[in-house]
Protein backbone atom coordinates (compact mmCIF):
# COMPACT_ATOMS: atom_id res chain seq x y z
CA UNK A 1 0.00 0.00 0.00
CA UNK A 2 1.41 3.41 -0.99
CA UNK A 3 2.35 5.58 2.05
CA UNK A 4 0.02 8.42 1.01
CA UNK A 5 -2.84 6.01 0.46
CA UNK A 6 -2.17 4.28 3.80
CA UNK A 7 -2.22 7.61 5.62
CA UNK A 8 -5.46 8.66 3.89
CA UNK A 9 -7.14 5.37 4.83
CA UNK A 10 -6.06 5.73 8.45
CA UNK A 11 -7.42 9.27 8.60
CA UNK A 12 -10.70 8.27 6.98
CA UNK A 13 -11.02 5.14 9.15
CA UNK A 14 -10.67 7.29 12.28
CA UNK A 15 -13.16 9.84 10.94
CA UNK A 16 -15.67 7.15 9.96
CA UNK A 17 -15.43 5.58 13.42
CA UNK A 18 -16.06 8.99 14.99
CA UNK A 19 -18.91 9.61 12.52
CA UNK A 20 -20.58 6.33 13.42
CA UNK A 21 -20.46 7.22 17.11
CA UNK A 22 -21.98 10.60 16.27
CA UNK A 23 -24.71 8.85 14.29
CA UNK A 24 -25.85 6.97 17.36
CA UNK A 25 -26.64 10.34 18.94
CA UNK A 26 -27.45 12.46 15.88
CA UNK A 27 -27.78 10.40 12.64
CA UNK A 28 -28.33 13.47 10.47
CA UNK A 29 -25.22 15.29 11.64
CA UNK A 30 -23.04 12.16 11.55
CA UNK A 31 -24.09 11.36 7.99
CA UNK A 32 -23.51 14.94 6.87
CA UNK A 33 -20.00 14.88 8.33
CA UNK A 34 -19.13 11.67 6.45
CA UNK A 35 -20.33 13.06 3.11
CA UNK A 36 -18.32 16.24 3.80
CA UNK A 37 -15.28 14.03 4.41
CA UNK A 38 -15.80 12.22 1.08
CA UNK A 39 -16.08 15.57 -0.67
CA UNK A 40 -12.84 16.73 0.94
CA UNK A 41 -10.94 13.69 -0.40
CA UNK A 42 -12.52 13.88 -3.88
CA UNK A 43 -9.93 14.45 -6.60
CA UNK A 44 -11.83 15.21 -9.81
CA UNK A 45 -14.61 17.66 -10.61
CA UNK A 46 -16.92 14.73 -11.40
CA UNK A 47 -16.24 13.16 -8.00
CA UNK A 48 -16.91 16.49 -6.30
CA UNK A 49 -20.20 16.85 -8.19
CA UNK A 50 -21.15 13.30 -7.16
CA UNK A 51 -20.71 14.01 -3.44
CA UNK A 52 -22.14 17.55 -3.71
CA UNK A 53 -25.33 15.96 -5.06
CA UNK A 54 -25.32 13.63 -2.05
CA UNK A 55 -24.92 16.66 0.23
CA UNK A 56 -28.06 18.24 -1.20
CA UNK A 57 -30.13 15.10 -0.67
CA UNK A 58 -29.09 14.56 2.96
CA UNK A 59 -29.56 18.26 3.75
CA UNK A 60 -33.29 18.03 3.02
CA UNK A 61 -35.30 18.01 6.22
CA UNK A 62 -37.34 14.93 5.28
CA UNK A 63 -34.62 12.85 3.64
CA UNK A 64 -34.81 9.12 4.50
CA UNK A 65 -31.15 8.47 5.24
CA UNK A 66 -31.02 9.21 8.98
CA UNK A 67 -33.68 6.52 9.46
CA UNK A 68 -31.73 4.14 7.22
CA UNK A 69 -28.49 4.82 9.09
CA UNK A 70 -30.17 4.35 12.47
CA UNK A 71 -31.56 0.99 11.36
CA UNK A 72 -28.24 -0.10 9.86
CA UNK A 73 -26.17 0.78 12.93
CA UNK A 74 -28.70 -0.97 15.16
CA UNK A 75 -29.04 -4.18 13.11
CA UNK A 76 -25.67 -4.65 11.36
CA UNK A 77 -22.26 -5.41 12.85
CA UNK A 78 -20.72 -1.93 13.07
CA UNK A 79 -17.33 -3.25 11.91
CA UNK A 80 -19.04 -4.35 8.67
CA UNK A 81 -20.73 -0.96 8.23
CA UNK A 82 -17.41 0.81 8.75
CA UNK A 83 -15.32 -1.43 6.47
CA UNK A 84 -17.87 -1.68 3.65
CA UNK A 85 -18.36 2.09 3.74
CA UNK A 86 -14.61 2.74 3.67
CA UNK A 87 -13.93 0.27 0.88
CA UNK A 88 -16.76 1.50 -1.31
CA UNK A 89 -16.58 5.22 -0.55
CA UNK A 90 -12.80 5.64 -0.51
CA UNK A 91 -11.05 2.58 -1.98
CA UNK A 92 -13.41 2.23 -4.97
CA UNK A 93 -14.94 5.62 -5.69
CA UNK A 94 -11.96 7.87 -4.87
CA UNK A 95 -8.58 6.10 -4.67
CA UNK A 96 -9.51 3.33 -7.12
CA UNK A 97 -11.03 5.78 -9.58
CA UNK A 98 -7.78 7.79 -9.61
CA UNK A 99 -5.74 4.65 -10.34
CA UNK A 100 -8.20 3.54 -13.02
CA UNK A 101 -7.90 6.82 -14.89
CA UNK A 102 -4.12 6.54 -14.92
CA UNK A 103 -4.15 2.90 -16.05
CA UNK A 104 -6.73 3.59 -18.75
CA UNK A 105 -4.38 6.12 -20.28
CA UNK A 106 -1.47 3.69 -20.10
CA UNK A 107 -3.34 0.65 -21.46
CA UNK A 108 -5.52 2.54 -23.96
CA UNK A 109 -8.57 0.60 -22.79
CA UNK A 110 -11.60 1.61 -20.76
CA UNK A 111 -11.72 -0.09 -17.38
CA UNK A 112 -14.67 -0.83 -15.08
CA UNK A 113 -14.75 0.12 -11.40
CA UNK A 114 -16.69 -3.08 -10.64
CA UNK A 115 -16.19 -6.69 -11.74
CA UNK A 116 -18.56 -9.66 -11.49
CA UNK A 117 -17.20 -13.20 -11.17
CA UNK A 118 -19.13 -16.33 -12.00
CA UNK A 119 -18.03 -18.95 -9.43
CA UNK A 120 -19.23 -22.29 -10.72
CA UNK A 121 -16.18 -24.49 -10.02
CA UNK A 122 -15.03 -24.17 -6.41
CA UNK A 123 -11.78 -26.13 -6.80
CA UNK A 124 -8.23 -25.16 -5.73
CA UNK A 125 -7.06 -24.26 -9.25
CA UNK A 126 -10.06 -22.00 -9.80
CA UNK A 127 -9.61 -20.17 -6.48
CA UNK A 128 -5.89 -19.74 -7.08
CA UNK A 129 -6.64 -18.06 -10.41
CA UNK A 130 -9.42 -15.99 -8.86
CA UNK A 131 -7.02 -14.66 -6.23
CA UNK A 132 -4.56 -13.71 -8.97
CA UNK A 133 -7.35 -11.83 -10.75
CA UNK A 134 -8.21 -9.90 -7.61
CA UNK A 135 -4.59 -8.85 -7.12
CA UNK A 136 -4.36 -7.75 -10.74
CA UNK A 137 -7.67 -5.92 -10.36
CA UNK A 138 -6.36 -4.00 -7.35
CA UNK A 139 -3.28 -2.99 -9.32
CA UNK A 140 -5.57 -1.60 -12.02
CA UNK A 141 -7.67 0.26 -9.46
CA UNK A 142 -10.67 -2.09 -9.20
CA UNK A 143 -11.72 -2.50 -5.57
CA UNK A 144 -15.35 -3.66 -5.87
CA UNK A 145 -16.35 -7.21 -6.82
CA UNK A 146 -19.49 -9.28 -7.06
CA UNK A 147 -19.22 -13.05 -6.60
CA UNK A 148 -21.96 -15.26 -8.03
CA UNK A 149 -21.44 -18.71 -6.46
CA UNK A 150 -23.39 -21.66 -7.83
CA UNK A 151 -22.78 -24.02 -4.90
CA UNK A 152 -23.23 -23.61 -1.15
CA UNK A 153 -19.72 -24.89 -0.49
CA UNK A 154 -18.16 -21.98 -2.36
CA UNK A 155 -19.39 -19.38 0.14
CA UNK A 156 -16.94 -20.16 3.02
CA UNK A 157 -14.06 -20.28 0.52
CA UNK A 158 -15.05 -16.92 -0.96
CA UNK A 159 -15.29 -15.43 2.52
CA UNK A 160 -11.80 -16.68 3.35
CA UNK A 161 -10.53 -15.03 0.19
CA UNK A 162 -12.34 -11.77 0.94
CA UNK A 163 -10.53 -11.64 4.29
CA UNK A 164 -7.22 -11.51 2.42
CA UNK A 165 -8.27 -8.37 0.51
CA UNK A 166 -9.21 -6.03 3.33
CA UNK A 167 -9.29 -2.92 1.10
CA UNK A 168 -11.82 -4.41 -1.32
CA UNK A 169 -15.60 -4.57 -1.20
CA UNK A 170 -17.25 -7.92 -1.98
CA UNK A 171 -20.90 -8.62 -2.71
CA UNK A 172 -22.14 -12.21 -2.54
CA UNK A 173 -24.94 -12.65 -5.05
CA UNK A 174 -26.80 -15.73 -3.78
CA UNK A 175 -30.12 -17.53 -3.79
CA UNK A 176 -32.14 -17.95 -0.55
CA UNK A 177 -31.36 -21.68 -0.51
CA UNK A 178 -27.63 -20.89 -0.09
CA UNK A 179 -28.15 -19.08 3.22
CA UNK A 180 -27.79 -21.89 5.73
CA UNK A 181 -27.05 -21.25 9.41
CA UNK A 182 -23.39 -22.05 8.80
CA UNK A 183 -23.06 -19.81 5.73
CA UNK A 184 -24.84 -16.92 7.44
CA UNK A 185 -22.47 -17.25 10.41
CA UNK A 186 -19.41 -17.28 8.12
CA UNK A 187 -20.61 -14.24 6.18
CA UNK A 188 -21.30 -12.36 9.39
CA UNK A 189 -17.72 -13.01 10.48
CA UNK A 190 -16.08 -10.99 7.69
CA UNK A 191 -16.19 -7.21 7.60
CA UNK A 192 -15.75 -6.28 3.93
CA UNK A 193 -18.67 -8.16 2.38
CA UNK A 194 -22.40 -7.82 1.98
CA UNK A 195 -25.09 -10.10 0.58
CA UNK A 196 -27.61 -9.62 -2.22
CA UNK A 197 -30.37 -12.22 -2.14
CA UNK A 198 -31.92 -13.20 -5.46
CA UNK A 199 -35.71 -12.81 -5.32
CA UNK A 200 -37.80 -14.63 -7.89
CA UNK A 201 -41.19 -13.30 -8.93
CA UNK A 202 -43.43 -13.15 -5.90
CA UNK A 203 -43.36 -11.79 -2.39
CA UNK A 204 -40.22 -10.91 -0.48
CA UNK A 205 -41.85 -12.48 2.57
CA UNK A 206 -42.26 -15.95 1.07
CA UNK A 207 -41.05 -18.57 3.52
CA UNK A 208 -37.71 -19.36 1.82
CA UNK A 209 -36.89 -15.65 1.42
CA UNK A 210 -37.98 -14.68 4.92
CA UNK A 211 -35.95 -17.54 6.40
CA UNK A 212 -32.79 -16.43 4.61
CA UNK A 213 -33.30 -12.79 5.62
CA UNK A 214 -33.86 -13.89 9.22
CA UNK A 215 -30.56 -15.83 9.34
CA UNK A 216 -28.66 -12.90 7.85
CA UNK A 217 -30.18 -10.51 10.37
CA UNK A 218 -29.44 -12.83 13.29
CA UNK A 219 -25.77 -12.80 12.25
CA UNK A 220 -25.79 -9.00 11.86
CA UNK A 221 -24.91 -9.12 8.17
CA UNK A 222 -25.30 -6.21 5.77
CA UNK A 223 -27.73 -7.42 3.14
CA UNK A 224 -30.29 -6.52 0.51
CA UNK A 225 -31.97 -8.14 -2.48
CA UNK A 226 -32.02 -8.08 -6.26
CA UNK A 227 -35.05 -8.76 -8.44
CA UNK A 228 -35.49 -8.99 -12.19
CA UNK A 229 -38.17 -7.18 -14.13
CA UNK A 230 -39.42 -7.21 -17.70
CA UNK A 231 -43.15 -6.52 -18.03
CA UNK A 232 -45.73 -4.08 -16.67
CA UNK A 233 -46.83 -6.65 -14.09
CA UNK A 234 -43.26 -6.81 -12.74
CA UNK A 235 -43.14 -3.03 -12.63
CA UNK A 236 -46.36 -2.86 -10.62
CA UNK A 237 -45.08 -5.47 -8.17
CA UNK A 238 -41.60 -4.12 -7.44
CA UNK A 239 -42.67 -0.47 -7.24
CA UNK A 240 -45.65 -1.16 -4.98
CA UNK A 241 -45.24 0.68 -1.64
CA UNK A 242 -46.07 -2.55 0.17
CA UNK A 243 -43.13 -4.29 -1.56
CA UNK A 244 -40.78 -1.59 -0.27
CA UNK A 245 -42.26 -1.72 3.24
CA UNK A 246 -41.81 -5.51 3.21
CA UNK A 247 -38.16 -5.14 2.23
CA UNK A 248 -37.53 -2.70 5.08
CA UNK A 249 -39.37 -4.86 7.61
CA UNK A 250 -37.20 -7.84 6.62
CA UNK A 251 -34.03 -5.86 7.37
CA UNK A 252 -32.87 -5.05 3.84
CA UNK A 253 -30.55 -2.09 3.42
CA UNK A 254 -30.72 -2.00 -0.37
CA UNK A 255 -32.74 -3.35 -3.29
CA UNK A 256 -31.47 -3.73 -6.86
CA UNK A 257 -33.79 -3.99 -9.86
CA UNK A 258 -32.30 -5.68 -12.94
CA UNK A 259 -33.88 -5.42 -16.39
CA UNK A 260 -34.15 -8.78 -18.13
CA UNK A 261 -33.39 -9.20 -21.85
CA UNK A 262 -36.20 -7.82 -23.96
CA UNK A 263 -37.37 -5.25 -21.41
CA UNK A 264 -38.76 -2.16 -23.11
CA UNK A 265 -37.13 1.25 -22.75
CA UNK A 266 -40.40 2.56 -21.30
CA UNK A 267 -40.30 -0.02 -18.52
CA UNK A 268 -36.61 0.65 -17.81
CA UNK A 269 -37.25 4.39 -17.58
CA UNK A 270 -40.17 3.86 -15.22
CA UNK A 271 -38.07 1.71 -12.86
CA UNK A 272 -35.18 4.18 -12.96
CA UNK A 273 -37.54 7.06 -12.18
CA UNK A 274 -38.94 5.06 -9.25
CA UNK A 275 -35.41 4.37 -7.95
CA UNK A 276 -34.53 8.08 -8.14
CA UNK A 277 -37.69 9.08 -6.27
CA UNK A 278 -37.03 6.45 -3.61
CA UNK A 279 -33.52 7.79 -3.02
CA UNK A 280 -34.63 11.43 -3.04
CA UNK A 281 -35.35 13.81 -0.22
CA UNK A 282 -38.87 12.38 0.25
CA UNK A 283 -37.86 8.76 -0.33
CA UNK A 284 -37.73 5.57 1.71
CA UNK A 285 -35.06 4.27 4.15
CA UNK A 286 -33.96 1.71 1.56
CA UNK A 287 -31.33 2.30 -1.15
CA UNK A 288 -33.01 1.29 -4.42
CA UNK A 289 -30.94 0.98 -7.60
CA UNK A 290 -31.84 0.35 -11.22
CA UNK A 291 -28.81 -1.76 -12.06
CA UNK A 292 -27.84 -0.69 -15.57
CA UNK A 293 -28.45 3.04 -15.26
CA UNK A 294 -27.10 3.53 -11.76
CA UNK A 295 -23.90 1.55 -12.21
CA UNK A 296 -23.26 3.41 -15.46
CA UNK A 297 -23.92 6.78 -13.80
CA UNK A 298 -21.56 6.01 -10.92
CA UNK A 299 -18.83 5.03 -13.37
CA UNK A 300 -19.24 8.19 -15.38
CA UNK A 301 -19.21 10.31 -12.22
CA UNK A 302 -16.03 8.88 -10.74
CA UNK A 303 -14.14 8.37 -14.01
CA UNK A 304 -14.85 11.77 -15.60
CA UNK A 305 -16.90 10.15 -18.32
CA UNK A 306 -13.98 7.96 -19.47
CA UNK A 307 -15.31 4.72 -18.08
CA UNK A 308 -18.09 3.48 -20.34
CA UNK A 309 -19.90 1.16 -17.98
CA UNK A 310 -22.88 0.28 -20.11
CA UNK A 311 -24.11 -3.07 -18.86
CA UNK A 312 -26.38 -4.73 -21.39
CA UNK A 313 -28.01 -7.74 -19.70
CA UNK A 314 -25.85 -10.84 -19.64
CA UNK A 315 -27.48 -13.32 -17.30
CA UNK A 316 -28.94 -10.28 -15.60
CA UNK A 317 -25.63 -8.79 -14.53
CA UNK A 318 -23.93 -7.18 -17.49
CA UNK A 319 -20.85 -7.06 -19.66
CA UNK A 320 -18.28 -6.94 -16.88
CA UNK A 321 -19.11 -10.52 -15.97
CA UNK A 322 -16.06 -12.79 -15.97
CA UNK A 323 -17.03 -16.34 -16.88
CA UNK A 324 -15.29 -19.36 -15.37
CA UNK A 325 -13.77 -20.45 -18.69
CA UNK A 326 -12.11 -17.03 -19.10
CA UNK A 327 -10.85 -17.08 -15.53
CA UNK A 328 -8.89 -20.24 -16.25
CA UNK A 329 -7.67 -19.27 -19.70
CA UNK A 330 -6.68 -15.58 -19.79
CA UNK A 331 -5.19 -12.84 -17.63
CA UNK A 332 -7.60 -10.15 -16.46
CA UNK A 333 -6.08 -7.36 -18.56
CA UNK A 334 -6.55 -9.46 -21.71
CA UNK A 335 -10.19 -10.12 -20.87
CA UNK A 336 -10.81 -6.41 -20.35
CA UNK A 337 -9.05 -5.57 -23.61
CA UNK A 338 -11.26 -8.08 -25.37
CA UNK A 339 -14.57 -6.60 -24.24
CA UNK A 340 -14.74 -4.32 -27.23
CA UNK A 341 -15.52 -1.23 -25.14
Amino acid sequence: MEPQHRLARQIIHTAVSKGMEDMKVNPRRGLRNLVDLALYFSESEQQKQFFEAAQKVISASRNPYPALITRMISDVNNDIVRQVGLNLGYSSLIHGAHKLKERQEELKVRLPWLLIFDVCRPDPVFFCRLEQFLREGQELGIYSYIFCPRQNGAIPLLCQMANRFEECLFVLNVTPEMISEQNARVIGGIHNAMVSLEIAKGSLAEEKNAGAFRLLKQNRCLYGFHAGYKEAADLDRITDPEYVREAIALGNIFGVYIAEPGTSDTCREAVYAFACRSRGKNGQPLVILEWERDIQNIGESILSGDGDLRLPPAKGLGRWHVKAKDLLAKPLSEILRGTGI
